[in-house]
């Protein structure tokens, strides 16, 4: 018998961390949201007619957010808007004086997180104007000056990194001299203002955030591609437009972005305020999305002592006009769309997105360790990528129990892309099946199985999932603990860590039991549940054989 081919460990690695942010696939429903979240909707829902297109996109990208259909009226209109502005030679932005880039990005994110597909070629024309006026330092700024706005920048760099994670290609040497540019007008204690050459308005919140955010955007992409030029075939490079940068080097290292982003994050904890103006920056609620973004990028639940998202969600909840809206520096409805982009955790959303697609369009192995079958692969982008398996759930599911199998990765990706295509509808019917799985020798089969039964969305599977943090391996543990974050909408979750010791795994399962026994509907106390025994236990005595489930 061959020894089985495991299930990739990059290919794993996205099922966890998609699961990481928080939030169930493929889409809540927004009447589920937060009270708050539903005042904001329909305060926008009614004031999104007559404005230029960087407030529509805003707008528009604000519902999207808050899980508002991209059917609805308001996200129609708020996207015709945008698309006028597209024209046979390019992006004509309705903002002169370099407030275009402002505008370009925000369309950006709006088409982005609307429909990446659909709209694949303005995502295209927007990156390529916001990347020529790009200025020579790396930033961008208004047409009048050179030296570089921090503003304009945080949006460049933001449109550009969800451009790029939709498929359009950014040079690298974008996102190294932006990277640089922000270093450079840092300050000696951590912060940044406006414009560093003017002092103007002095060091703020809203400005040391854009900072940090945008050097953690720059750091995951020049990381993404230092990883695409590792130990790449010399047949691959044929195949890349991106020939001409195959031998590009960064100028700025990832320790270098690393030590500049904890300057700020320190500065950012030492000042932290939402009602304090001069610190603050022009508005809280701008201030705030900025800290919901590095939050995100830098998966910090704190950052110090600092509980940002309670402290800023306490701030938006007890600031909320009567309307439903919010209102500060720039406007009611751009007040309003930060606010609801920070409550929703807008860039946790953008993440999660980011490393599913990744795994359900198939790419998956990068170029690297191809197998002997060439018909499974396809060119994508300039790299060799591993196709989803079509056809029958069954079939995926039979490759992936198969010791004999050398197809996981096709099966792991065609059992997300059915996920992410139909729903947890599609998992559901075969709980059993996962629940064996989650009881494999293998530990990449293991985590498979975790994730699958978390996003069957139900609860029964929660016991399965507890059982499984006690499991030998630790990204199993991770995908369990993640997957009871999902079914429990608790972001924060209860523990273990990763890695952990097994006697961390244990109290964290108790608490989980705790939970679950506090929350269990009353058709779900069923004392003869089965429980799969974790490997390395006594049902894995039989060298070569399966462990079987054991009741408690």
């Amino acid at each position: 018998m061959r020894p089985r081919h495991p299930v990739p460990a990059q290919v794993l690695l996205w099922l966890w961390l998609g699961t990481m942010v928080g939030g169930s696939a493929p889409r809540v429903l927004y009447a589920q949201q937060d009270p708050s979240v539903l005042a904001g909707v329909q305060f926008l829902r009614s004031h999104y007619a007559g404005k230029q297109s960087g407030e529509s996109a805003m707008i528009a990208l604000a519902l999207l957010k808050a899980e508002v259909p991209p059917t609805d009226p308001a996200v129609v209109g708020c996207l015709a808007r945008c698309r006028s502005r597209f024209t046979e030679s390019g992006y004509i932005p309705e903002l002169t004086d370099g407030r275009g880039v402002y505008e370009a990005a925000a369309v950006t994110l709006a088409m982005v997180n609307q429909d990446p597909v659909e709209n694949r070629s303005w995502i295209q024309i927007l990156a390529s104007y916001i990347i020529g006026l790009q200025k020579a330092n790396g930033s961008w700024d208004y047409t009048h000056r050179s030296v570089g706005d921090t503003s304009i920048s945080q949006y460049a760099v933001l449109g550009l990194w969800e451009a790029e994670n939709a498929g359009v290609t950014i040079p690298p040497m974008v996102w190294d001299r932006a990277a640089d540019w922000f270093m450079s007008t840092q300050s000696p204690a951590g912060s940044w203002t406006y414009h560093r050459d003017q002092m103007e308005g002095g060091e703020t919140l809203s400005m040391t955030a854009a900072g940090v955010g945008s050097l953690l955007i720059c750091q995951r992409q020049l990381e993404q591609f230092r990883e695409s030029r590792r130990g790449i075939s010399p047949l691959m490079t044929a195949l890349t437009a991106e020939a001409a940068w195959a031998n590009f080097k960064p100028s700025t290292t990832s320790t270098q972005i690393d030590q500049a982003a904890r300057r700020g994050l320190a500065w950012i904890a030492a000042h932290f305020t939402t009602t304090q103006m001069g610190t603050v920056g022009q508005t809280p609620y701008y201030m705030l999305y900025g800290i919901e973004r590095i939050g995100a990028l830098a998966q910090r639940q704190t950052i110090g002592r600092v509980d940002w998202y309670e402290r800023g969600r306490a701030f938006i909840h007890s600031s909320q006009q009567g309307d439903g809206s919010w209102n500060g520096t720039h406007g009611v409805e751009m007040n309003t769309v930060w606010a609801l982009l920070f409550v929703t955790k807008s860039t946790a959303k953008t993440i999660q997105k980011i490393q599913i697609k990744r795994l359900g369009a198939g790419t998956l192995l990068g170029g690297r360790g191809l197998p002997a079958d060439l018909s499974s692969l396809t060119v994508a982008g300039g790299r060799v990528v591993s196709r989803p398996m079509n056809g029958a759930i069954e079939g995926m599911l039979a490759v992936l129990e198969d010791p004999r199998a050398e197809q996981a990765d096709a099966a792991v990706a065609g059992l997300v892309d059915r996920y992410y295509r139909e729903g947890p509808a599609v998992l559901r019917p075969y709980k059993a099946r996962f629940r064996k799985m989650l009881a494999d020798r293998d530990p990449g089969v293991r985590r498979v199985a975790a994730w699958s039964l978390a996003h069957t969305e139900d609860m029964d599977v929660a016991p399965l999932l507890i059982d499984a943090l006690v499991d030998p391996d630790d990204e199993v543990v991770a995908a369990a603990r993640l997957g009871l974050q999902v079914l429990s909408r608790k972001i924060e979750g209860l523990g273990p860590p990763t890695p952990s010791t097994a006697e961390q795994r244990r109290a964290a399962a108790q608490r989980w039991r705790d939970w679950f026994n506090a929350v269990r509907p009353l058709d779900l106390d069923d004392p003869d549940r089965p429980s799969p025994q974790p490997p390395g236990g006594a049902a894995s005595t039989t060298a070569g054989a399966r462990p079987r489930s054991s009741t408690p």
